[in-house]
């Protein structure tokens, strides 16, 4: 369907590209003179065996020497305050990148509080993203516990949601101790999982009803100890 065209009319008839937004995974405590990102490269092909690229990743990647920014704040989207709180974080695929962010400025802030991480991605060869740092905080003890979902690896597909369930009793024992939970990538899919997950912890292990489970979950949205950064 080829189209002749000038390049004026091009302008009239294309949108301007919306700015992508990326979590930034590095604490200015620990990288005061840069920002790192958690990037995935968009790469396939269309069924019509099309090479596609995404824009801005592969700009990114492959071209970029330089790039207009902006910061976006996130006020609520952040560790939590008192050094002894425990902090749940469920994050996969580039969902990890803010979590990093998180263990790095508890570690410099000399924080106490348990730390507890759930992520996955397809494969574990091709997509434990940080995993040194991650096997790190878990061997120096900043991360107590590392659930690890790599729904590829076997026939079954495992997610981070079925980790949750697997570790129900101990999840809600963590909450009951005024733990934050916060969950940070894909939202149509694993948002909406990892909230009816958290649902039926609170359900099964807290003995509460359906009515009883929604309003403990809103107190954790109103109290801030449940936030999302998902896209």
């Amino acid at each position: 369907f080829r189209v002749e065209a000038e390049a004026e009319e091009w302008l009239d008839a294309l949108v301007r590209l919306t700015p992508r937004q990326y979590s930034i995974c590095s604490s200015p405590l620990v990288s005061p003179t840069e920002v790192q990102l958690t990037v995935s490269v968009v790469r396939y092909q269309s069924a019509r065996g099309t090479p596609r690229h995404g824009v801005a990743s592969t700009y990114l990647a492959d071209r970029a020497h330089s790039a207009p920014v902006f910061i976006q704040r996130s006020p609520n989207f952040r560790p939590p305050a008192e050094s002894q709180t425990p902090m749940i974080m469920v994050g996969p695929g580039t969902g990890i990148a803010p979590f990093r962010g998180f263990l790095q400025e508890r570690r410099a802030l000399g924080h106490t509080g348990r730390n507890w991480l759930f992520f996955g991605d397809q494969h574990r060869s091709e997509n434990f993203y940080y995993r040194d740092d991650l096997e790190h905080m878990v061997a120096d003890g900043l991360l107590n516990h590392l659930d690890l979902a790599f729904s590829r690896d076997q026939a079954a597909r495992i997610y981070v949601q079925h980790k949750m369930l697997d570790a129900g009793a101990e999840l809600w024992r963590w909450m009951e101790d005024g733990a934050h939970f916060y969950v940070c990538g894909d939202a149509a899919h694993m948002a909406k999982d990892v909230d009816a997950a958290l649902t039926t912890i609170i359900k099964r292990h807290g003995g509460l009803s359906d009515e009883r489970a929604h309003d403990y979950k809103r107190e954790l949205v109103a109290d801030k100890r449940y936030v999302r950064d998902v896209y």
